[in-house]
């Protein structure tokens, strides 16, 4: 059911992530990550109130993933996680380590078109980091819509501007060169020595810029690889993602300047939306089983209902009044 890397002795990678709320997305995005060759999930998840928990179960028992209930501690949701998953038997048996979300969608635009692969292209280096581009609404109302890479095909420039920054995500080596996971970039460890940190084109990172750097300023090794980043995706969903607050935080609220940060639909890519048939058919073969498709279309329903609510509500009407007001004087 994976996409095996026409390489051999393509390494092996495990995908951590955290969750909340996420039922309606999950098959398309675990569909995606096992066609690009991903070979393991550890995933957490906290006070769910939509399926989310009985399809990653699901998903679980079918030996798809590992689900964990996590225990939240005062470093927020996502970064207690995150150490939880340092003590899991798949993520120290891999060769490669991919902490990413639910909204974000790695786009391979080189060699066999899977996350093996490029690894193996990138034999020398500790770490790869693969840089955000933002993919906006779109104009896209409800929740109803097709998978998220083929729903939203708007994005900002490839480009950039002049020296303007972009965050990555990092994928990296379990060699003993980095102490723990972090959300955008592992911890260097004090004994690791020379450390060999790429881009996903083989851009090295500046070597002053490998203890702290979440970020690079032009050159982004979109030709290689891309993060497709649909922080918005429809408005209703949008509007539950509000109401279940922000992964990271505990009391962080999500306000309009997030929507115009991540509101960007300058440049169209189709690239991933037009190569999304592996994926779809990985999503129809997990739905053979009876009990996952049961709480997928569950989850489907919830999050209709939840985005109706959301949008007649008192808070999401200001909210999205804010929007159009916004836009009429932009």
């Amino acid at each position: 059911m994976t996409q095996d890397s026409g390489q051999p002795g393509a390494p092996n990678v495990v995908v951590v992530t955290t969750m909340k709320d996420e039922g309606a997305y999950i098959l398309d995005w675990i569909s995606h990550y096992k066609s690009i060759g991903v070979s393991d999930f550890v995933i957490f998840t906290n006070e769910c109130s939509d399926p989310t928990d009985h399809i990653l179960r699901c998903l679980h028992r079918m030996g798809v993933i590992e689900h964990r209930f996590s225990r939240v501690v005062r470093r927020g949701p996502h970064k207690s996680a995150l150490m939880w998953a340092e003590y899991e038997p798949k993520v120290n048996n891999a060769d490669w380590v991919l902490v990413i979300d639910v909204d974000e969608y790695l786009q391979i635009n080189s060699g066999d078109g899977t996350l093996p692969g490029l690894l193996a292209e990138r034999a020398d280096a500790d770490a790869v980091s693969f840089v955000w581009r933002i993919f906006g609404n779109a104009g896209v109302g409800t929740v109803d819509h097709p998978p998220v890479p083929q729903a939203f095909v708007l994005a900002e420039p490839a480009a950039g501007l002049q020296d303007e920054h972009r965050f990555f995500k990092t994928a990296f080596r379990k060699n003993g060169k980095f102490t723990r996971m972090g959300v955008h970039r592992p911890f260097l460890a004090d004994t690791a020595g020379e450390v060999n940190w790429q881009l996903a084109d083989g851009t090295r990172l500046p070597e002053d810029e490998l203890e702290g750097a979440l970020y690079v300023r032009g050159g982004y090794g979109y030709s290689a690889a891309q993060l497709n980043h649909y922080a918005l995706r429809s408005r209703d969903g949008f509007l539950n993602k509000k109401a279940r607050g922000r992964a990271n935080h505990f009391t962080s609220s999500i306000e309009p300047s997030y929507w115009h940060k991540f509101d960007r639909n300058e440049e169209e890519d189709r690239r991933l939306a037009d190569n999304f048939s592996a994926a779809l058919q990985i999503k129809e073969d997990l739905l053979q089983d009876a009990n996952l498709r049961e709480y997928h279309e569950m989850a489907l329903v919830w999050h209709r209902r939840k985005g109706r609510k959301a949008r007649i509500s008192k808070d999401g009407q200001e909210f999205l009044n804010s929007l159009d007001d916004s836009r009429k004087t932009a």
